[in-house]
């Protein structure tokens, strides 16, 4: 059976083929009770709009690239859901591609989203990226926006850790905290640079000293946590406040505290970053900050479809958004 066409849903519904193609774009008011009888018409002969066709019209693809570092960490997965939301009624496809599937080869990346025809693209990274290879992305005519990672001459949406970093300082300071340590996550993460920057800022803006060898770099992880909470209590007992650049540092570091004898947050408080799931519900609960994750994705997609509707030459902004201070237990001293 051949399948129906607009010319057989426009003579059931007794309306002219506009109308029906007008009633489904939205790009011309149609009144409801037309709208009723060319849904009872599609729903009639299982008519299926063909977006192919509507592509071809435009001269786009519908399709949306998606750049990852690993598509199947929580991070990207909160950007993603974001992404979504934006492109909800939209009719546009997003395709993925991952640093692991393309060993993190932007030249690669952009090769595979070219052969898709894609209209535009969002690049969502995070780590130190040489800027001859961004050049990839920034070079050509495909619309290209930066999620989570600040980049050169793209325009790009990312998290202000700058200020987060100063934020936790007041955060740590006004809970009791006078001799600061950071540990913090490596230093080829923009992440970790600049929480570090604006803690110590704000540290100096104060008045309060730090020595430089009690910030203390290192994985993103439970180990360096653990390991750098005891070498930094071996380097000093004064230490009662400890900046950890992410949860993981931050779980070690509550545990390598307790061994030790002290008391979270009573002796040491302990400010972790990115609010990841187990934080509520450690054995003692992780303050932390929260990143604005699908914001990013959706403000992100938003900004793309924009370009791609209207092609810019110009135009690097970067948008910084605001993390969420959650404040839980590790932070909280019992009022005497």
């Amino acid at each position: 059976m051949a399948s129906a066409t607009i010319l057989d849903v426009a003579k059931l519904a007794g309306v002219s083929p506009s109308t029906v193609t007008h009633a489904l774009n939205g790009k011309r008011p149609v009144s409801s009770d037309t709208k009723q009888k060319v849904n009872e018409a599609i729903s009639s002969l299982g008519y299926v709009a063909s977006r192919s066709a509507s592509n071809l019209r435009s001269g786009k693809s519908g399709i949306i690239g998606c750049y990852a570092v690993d598509i199947t960490e929580s991070f990207a997965n909160q950007i993603v859901r974001g992404i979504e939301k934006g492109l909800a009624g939209s009719g546009k496809s997003l395709l993925f591609a991952s640093g692991a599937e393309l060993d993190c080869n932007l030249d690669a990346a952009y090769d595979f989203f070219r052969a898709y025809d894609v209209d535009g693209l969002l690049f969502c990274h995070h780590l130190t990226v040489d800027s001859r290879l961004v050049g990839s992305f920034s070079r050509h005519d495909i619309p290209v926006v930066s999620i989570n990672k600040e980049m050169e001459n793209i325009p790009s949406i990312v998290p202000d850790n700058y200020a987060g970093g100063r934020q936790a300082a007041d955060h740590l300071i006004s809970s009791g905290m006078r001799y600061p340590a950071i540990i913090s996550g490596p230093l080829d993460r923009d992440s970790a640079v600049q929480r570090n920057k604006g803690f110590m800022a704000r540290l100096d803006e104060l008045g309060i000293a730090m020595p430089s060898s009690f910030c203390l770099d290192g994985a993103y992880s439970f180990e360096h946590g653990y390991e750098a909470a005891k070498q930094l209590l071996e380097k000093s007992a004064r230490i009662d406040g400890i900046f950890c650049s992410n949860d993981y540092i931050a779980a070690g570091a509550i545990t390598a505290v307790t061994e030790s004898g002290r008391k979270v947050p009573d002796d040491v408080l302990i400010l972790g970053f990115d609010n990841r799931d187990f934080s509520s519900f450690w054995p003692i609960p992780i303050s932390t900050f929260e990143q604005p994750l699908q914001q990013m994705g959706f403000m992100g997609i938003g900004l793309l479809r924009s370009m791609i509707d209207l092609p810019r030459t110009e135009g690097n902004e970067c948008s910084k958004l605001q993390s969420n201070l959650i404040v839980r237990a590790s932070t909280t001293r019992k009022k005497i």
